[in-house]
C-alpha cells in the first residue's frame, strides 16, 4: 500500500510544477517595453509573478528531491532493469 506521505509528496511536486509552468508562461508572454512592469494581471504585477515563479520552482525542486530520496530503491531497480535490456 502506498503511504499517505508519498501521495502528498507526489501531488505537491505536480502542483508546484504546474504553478511554476504557468507563471513561467505568463512571464514569457508578458509585454515588453516602457511601463510594462506597471501592468497588473490577475492581481499581480511583473515582480509578483516573478517572485511566485521563483518560489514555486524552488519548492518544486525541494519536493522532487524528497520524492527521489523516498523512492531511491525503486530508482535503483529501474536502472538495473534498463541495464539488462
Amino acid at each position: 500500500m502506498i503511504s499517505t506521505a508519498r501521495i502528498v509528496i507526489f501531488l505537491s511536486a505536480v502542483a508546484f510544477g504546474v504553478v511554476s509552468l504557468f507563471t513561467g508562461l505568463v512571464l514569457y508572454f508578458w509585454p515588453h517595453g516602457p511601463r510594462s512592469g506597471q501592468l497588473i494581471i490577475m492581481g499581480l504585477n511583473k515582480v509578483g509573478w516573478s517572485d511566485l515563479h521563483t518560489y514555486s520552482s524552488m519548492l518544486a525542486l525541494v519536493v522532487i528531491a524528497v520524492h527521489l530520496v523516498l523512492n531511491w530503491k525503486s530508482i535503483k531497480l529501474y536502472v538495473k532493469c534498463l541495464r539488462e535490456i
